[in-house]
């Protein structure tokens, strides 16, 4: 008799969130989706039972702004018990304006890098020990984007953008960093049953980068989301990673396309990746435990 297997997803409720869910639901993988609006994540959870007859899905409600949320869901999923997988770091944000958290951080680099950090490093005893218990490892899923080439590094000295907020430098900064975390946290996870990678979904149909006035939002997005991929096309990397037999072993590998690609050299860089991992676990330090 086969192992009940554990899964987790933010950002799962929009986007290609929604087609990830279900897909991982599919396998039969019990599901829990952090989800920041309880109404989408109920509507949610009933049709993906509705769409593959998995009952055994879980809501966990934080937004993913606030890092106290971030280190109460992790909390809430190590309270219930249940093993843990495969971890999907699916959310993300686009701002066409400069916006700030309660934290006192950009909020695409909170979002898209700090929470990624913040949560996968809560859980990571839990995915080595139920890794431990499989035949394969446990898996953890970066969703980044090809945006981190518009960065060339990270700028410590404007980690907020606050000397000059452009949408998407700034984007590609926190995909940057995300990609930086994958690589140290690799190297890390090097001794352990758990294999981590990120992936690029490829320009997807979502609403990124909407619900402003600014003339990207209005004008430019509306005027590409014709060719951009749909979401079950967008998802289909993170599926296909998430359950390839191959993919098994395959440690700080980068996909697209449901390939493998090379990482740009500024993601390669182990020195300022061990330099972010140092100064992200210094800033986060009062929400562990």
């Amino acid at each position: 008799m086969k192992k009940k297997k554990y899964a987790l997803i933010t950002g799962a409720t929009s986007g290609i969130g929604i087609p990830t869910a279900i897909g991982v639901a599919k396998r039969g993988y019990h599901t829990t989706l952090i989800c920041r609006n309880p109404a989408k994540g109920e509507s949610l959870k009933q049709r993906i039972t509705e769409e593959t007859g998995n009952h055994d899905v879980d809501i966990i409600l934080a937004d993913l702004t606030s890092l106290e949320d971030v280190r109460k869901a992790s909390h809430s999923y190590i309270n219930s018990g249940k093993s843990l997988h495969l971890l999907i770091n699916n959310a993300g944000i686009i701002n066409t304006t400069h916006e700030m958290t309660q934290d006192g951080y950009e909020a695409m680099f909170a979002v898209n890098y700090l929470s990624v950090f913040l949560l996968t490093s809560q859980l990571l005893p839990l995915l080595k020990s139920s890794g431990d218990q499989t035949d394969n490892n446990s898996r953890i899923i970066n969703v980044s984007s090809e945006g981190y080439k518009m960065a060339k590094r990270i700028d410590f000295e404007n980690i907020n953008a606050e000397k000059g907020f452009k949408t998407f430098p700034v984007y590609g900064h926190s995909k940057l960093a995300l990609m930086l975390f994958n690589l140290e946290l690799a190297e890390q996870l090097s001794q352990h049953p758990v294999n981590t990678y990120t992936v690029h979904p490829g320009a997807v149909n979502t609403n990124l980068g909407s619900g402003d006035n600014t003339i990207l939002s209005r004008f430019l997005f509306p005027m590409l989301r014709p060719f951009f991929k749909t979401p079950e096309q967008g998802a289909a990397t993170t599926l296909y990673v998430a359950f390839e037999p191959k993919a098994d072993g395959q440690n700080g590998f980068y996909y697209a396309n449901s390939k493998v690609r090379k990482l740009g050299k500024q993601a390669k860089d182990s020195v300022q990746a061990k330099t972010l991992w140092s100064w992200t676990d210094n800033r986060l330090s009062e929400f562990y435990n």
